[in-house]
């Protein structure tokens, strides 16, 4: 442990089981016994040996003990795995406005053509999409149509999740389900 040592505030150790320095970087790396957790706060201790192993500059001068200093936690939080779930179809126009339930943002880059998604009328009349933006910090694809739809008219969305990128993702990567028949 090269004379570190490594606890949380409650006094719970994490054993130190090997210590790296990096001359160039002026670093020390430890390795941990165990994972710190996201929010886990921990403090270091180093109380300079009083033989080998200590931690030195590039002229011999040891490094001076410290105590209690605190760490910053770089511990990235639990991975999303949850794709995106479209929870409204709004038409205006020849507009229509997809929102998704997502905990993060959706992935902003650029759909192509109609990037999956198709718009069906119920009278039976084709509707083209012609573009799809993503609107990533709202959560949204916003649809442009080949007609603008009447306002008594009922239309039905389907979403086929292209076989590669680009396609509605959210920014951790997972890919929307495809869907069929949403009114």
């Amino acid at each position: 442990n090269a004379g570190f040592t490594v606890r949380s505030p409650n006094g719970a150790a994490i054993t130190v089981t090997g210590a790296v320095v990096n001359a160039s970087a002026k670093t020390v790396t430890l390795t941990l016994s165990r994972a710190v957790t996201p929010s886990e706060v921990v403090i270091v201790k180093y109380a300079k040996p009083a033989s080998e192993h200590v931690v030195q500059d590039a002229a011999g001068n040891d490094a001076a003990s410290f105590d209690e200093q605190a760490v910053t936690n770089n511990t990235p939080a639990t991975p999303d795995n949850t794709p995106p779930v479209i929870s409204t179809a709004l038409v205006t126009g020849n507009r229509m406005v997809i929102t998704y339930t997502e905990a993060s943002n959706l992935d902003g880059t650029t759909l192509a053509g109609n990037a999956g998604f198709t718009v069906r009328s119920l009278r039976g009349a084709d509707i083209t999409v012609t573009r799809a933006v993503v609107d990533a910090t709202a959560k949204t694809v916003t649809l442009t149509l080949s007609r603008a739809v009447a306002r008594d008219e009922v239309v039905v969305l389907k979403y086929a999740k292209p076989a590669s990128d680009p396609m509605v993702q959210d920014a951790a990567g997972n890919d929307a389900a495809s869907f069929d028949e949403q009114a």
